[in-house]
């Protein structure tokens, strides 16, 4: 007999105690979960909970058979009963941490509220095999990677996006053969054999992703067509292939064991999953697909505000390691919701006619992936022109190489001239450092660090401590790996993250100084930033911002650029309602800087320079990322000199109290 059945003949009756989601109750007497996964070789608790899940109405049928069994079967039976009554919506997806929240929805019953029945259905194989369940209508709705559901639809299927379900990227691991030559990502740049699921994969098209960011043109990657993910493992510690690219906490406890070696991590352009449904079924089931959509958002909000438990949740269901379910947790975002981001989608096109996924000439619209009423296109930060492309990334890394830099440990002093992407540079961190007496005793704050570079210089100048925070998660995983290349992880600590969000986790009175750099110019709501800014310095301590202000009224051109290609939705009117706002927060202005012209001076200056240096440049980053960032660097040139723009650079300080 098999496992299931065994288990089921044991359980004929049973609960789910209450009070430990680790434990079920047989016939009065309480076992754990720990205890059926050992006697019955499940892999771990989860396994035993997805049979318990299938053989839930018929131990619930047998315990209406026995009225001696209690209220609680009682209590369950009716339960169950009710939950027949509603309608029903079929939901595909991985059998992986990612879809926890659908699991608390049912077993919580928060469906039920909506007045919706979700089942759940496990398809281990992935996008593709979920794609096709889809169209073979064993399911309604799947929950995929972006890039496969938007590779489908541009093809012509009739998938449509009904929104976001994780909006933060999907992390890569880089893995290699445990007893393989390859110690570092570059080790692959001549050339060598990537391992794939399938052409059109993730694993596919992340390859080519890692390629183009660090410029492997003249001998890009190979592929081999291997399969599954032990397959793929196989294949590196047979010498088949050279690495493989799977998910980074899947992937980690063959890390952990030695099966294979990490040599890397690499996160996807885009927000990783998104919800899918046939477009018949949205003509047949649009109320019950509104409910379930309202029942999953609310269901993602629970995931996310039980933090205190619920990453230990995610260990013991799953089989992580503590440690790596609360650094999955912690990174993690399950938004849940109909907004779906337009450079997403446009980076995921991008990637996929790069891998011949789609054709190069093919014209694909943008509304036509996403599902009417339900799924609804927003444009945010990676709208910016800087950021609409990773361009940064990629110059920073080409240029590493070519100045033979590429791997092994640096100094942050010679770094400082490639990874600064602030006015002035580490001369302006110097400027702070001196102004607002950062020294090694110092807790710093960094609102939007980039690929940390200030952060860094200011860790390694004087030995603060500075907790690097930045949203978007490609510079911040470029970070986190120049900071372990210069060695300076014991003072330098990356957070990603939306900074409004992560200042609610952080120790209040704990730092004594927030810093940032032309960041709160693409955050709408200003005052929020100081307020928190505010709330985690000490008495004492001391809040920088260079930012921009309004001159007078800008044209509405001037706006529609700087909130299309800058990212910038508001500005303060002045100099002088800038400080205000700092006033009504709390703080105290120590030195309020109008940089107008030297900023208008520098970034003409910039054009000029990067002008004039085209050949070399071009010859270092590539031709495409030259004329990106000089697009960049161009309109912000102009923007200054209509005389509508301006700089400031504003110390405050948190009164000490009296």
């Amino acid at each position: 007999m098999s496992p299931a059945m065994l288990l089921g003949i044991e359980l004929l009756l049973f609960t789910l105690c209450q009070s430990s989601p680790s434990k079920i109750r047989v016939l009065g007497r309480e076992a754990t979960l720990e205890h059926y996964c050992d006697k019955y070789h499940y892999q771990n608790a989860f396994a035993v909970r997805t049979d318990l899940g299938v053989l839930e109405d018929t131990a619930l049928f047998l315990a209406s058979s026995f009225p001696s069994h209690t209220h609680t079967h009682k209590k369950r039976t009716q339960m169950a009963a009710k939950r027949s009554k509603l309608p029903c919506v079929r939901v595909g997806g991985v059998p992986e941490h990612f879809n926890l929240a659908w699991h608390l929805g049912i077993e919580r019953n928060i469906f039920d509220k909506h007045g919706v029945e979700v089942q759940f259905q496990d398809i281990k194989e992935g996008t593709g095999a979920m794609i096709q369940a889809l169209k073979d209508d064993k399911v309604d709705v799947i929950v995929a990677l972006t890039e496969g559901l938007v590779a489908d639809i541009a093809k012509g299927s009739d998938l449509r996006l009904l929104g976001t379900y994780v909006n933060t990227p999907l992390c890569w691991a880089i893995s290699t053969g445990a007893q393989s030559a390859i110690h570092d990502t570059d080790d692959l740049a001549a050339g060598k054999t990537f391992a794939i699921s399938r052409y059109g994969s993730g694993s596919h098209l992340m390859a080519l992703v890692l390629a183009t960011q660090r410029g492997w043109t003249e001998q890009p990657p190979q592929f081999k067509v291997v399969g599954n993910f032990q397959q793929l493992r196989d294949s590196v510690n047979s010498g088949d292939t050279d690495c493989f690219m799977w998910e980074h906490f899947t992937t980690k406890p063959f890390h952990d064991s030695g099966e294979v070696r990490r040599v890397g991590d690499i996160t996807t352009p885009w927000p990783c999953f998104m919800l899918a449904a046939r477009v018949g079924t949205l003509e047949s089931k649009g109320a019950e697909l509104r409910a379930m959509l309202a029942g999953i958002h609310e269901s993602a909000q629970v995931f996310h505000a039980e933090h205190d438990t619920m990453p230990d949740e995610v260990a013991r269901r799953y089989g992580l390691q503590p440690e790596d379910a609360h650094a999955w947790y912690d990174a993690v975002h399950i938004a849940a919701e109909r907004f779906i981001s337009v450079t997403a989608l446009e980076r995921a096109v991008e990637a996929l006619k790069a891998g011949g996924v789609l054709a190069s000439e093919l014209q694909v619209s943008l509304d036509q992936l996403v599902a009417p009423g339900f799924g609804e296109l927003r444009k945010d930060i990676k709208a910016m022109r800087l950021y609409s492309k990773p361009e940064l990334v990629s110059a920073l890394y080409r240029t590493l190489k070519h100045k033979g830099m590429a791997a092994g440990p640096l100094s942050y002093k010679e770094l400082c001239k490639y990874d600064h992407n602030i006015y002035f540079g580490s001369r302006a961190v110097d400027a702070l450092v001196d102004e607002a007496k950062i020294q090694a005793s110092s807790r710093v704050v960094n609102i939007g660090s980039g690929m940390g570079g200030p952060a860094r210089y200011m860790a390694g100048k004087v030995g603060c401590q500075v907790l690097a925070c930045e949203l978007q998660q490609d510079l911040h995983n470029t970070a986190l790996e120049l900071t372990e290349r210069t060695q300076l992880t014991s003072n330098v600590h990356h957070v990603s993250g939306d900074f409004l969000q992560l200042a609610q986790h952080l120790q209040r009175g704990a730092y004594d100084h927030v810093v940032s750099w032309l960041t709160i110019l693409h955050i709408a709501d200003r005052l929020s930033v100081f307020r928190h800014s505010y709330d985690l310095l000490r008495p004492g301590g001391v809040f920088f911002s260079a930012d921009f202000v309004a001159l007078g009224h800008l044209t509405n051109d001037e706006w529609e650029i700087l909130k299309t290609e800058v990212g910038c939705p508001s500005l303060a009117a002045s100099q002088q309602t800038y400080n205000q706002e700092l006033e009504t927060a709390g703080f105290k202005i120590i030195k309020s800087t109008d940089v107008t012209e030297k900023w208008r001076e520098y970034t003409k200056q910039r054009v000029a320079d990067y002008e004039a240096a085209q050949e070399q440049l071009v010859s270092e980053i590539g031709e495409d990322i030259y004329r990106g960032l000089l697009r960049f660097y161009t309109t912000v040139r102009d923007l200054f000199a209509g005389g509508r723009l301006g700089g400031l650079e504003v110390y405050a300080q948190k009164p000490l109290g009296w």
